[in-house]
């Protein structure tokens, strides 16, 4: 996705987590990507926490083993205190 591992790495993890949390029939049509990637920056500073939904898709399986007709879908939001790339601590926004 991008020139730094930090999204792909934690994208493998919560796609990881999650394909832990289904049965087994149900694993393999999970899908997760990154959804609303965006960087608020002002001058050399960033000034506001980054918000990183992840979505996710899979088929539930029938008792008989056979997939639901319409996909079970989710997301899971990544809010972030420090910068993914450098570590350092994002700046709290002014208040008003």
């Amino acid at each position: 996705m991008s020139e730094h591992k930090c999204f792909d790495e934690m994208l493998g993890k919560v796609t990881e987590n999650l394909r832990g949390q289904l049965p087994a029939s149900e694993q393999e049509s999970l899908k997760a990507q990154w959804e609303n990637c965006a960087f608020v920056i002002e001058g050399n500073a960033m000034t506001t926490k980054i918000g990183l939904p992840i979505s996710y898709e899979y088929q539930k399986r029938k008792k008989s083993g056979e997939p639901h007709k319409n996909a079970t879908k989710g997301d899971v939001k990544m809010m972030m205190n420090y910068c993914p790339f450098c570590g350092e601590r994002l700046k709290k926004a002014e208040a008003a």
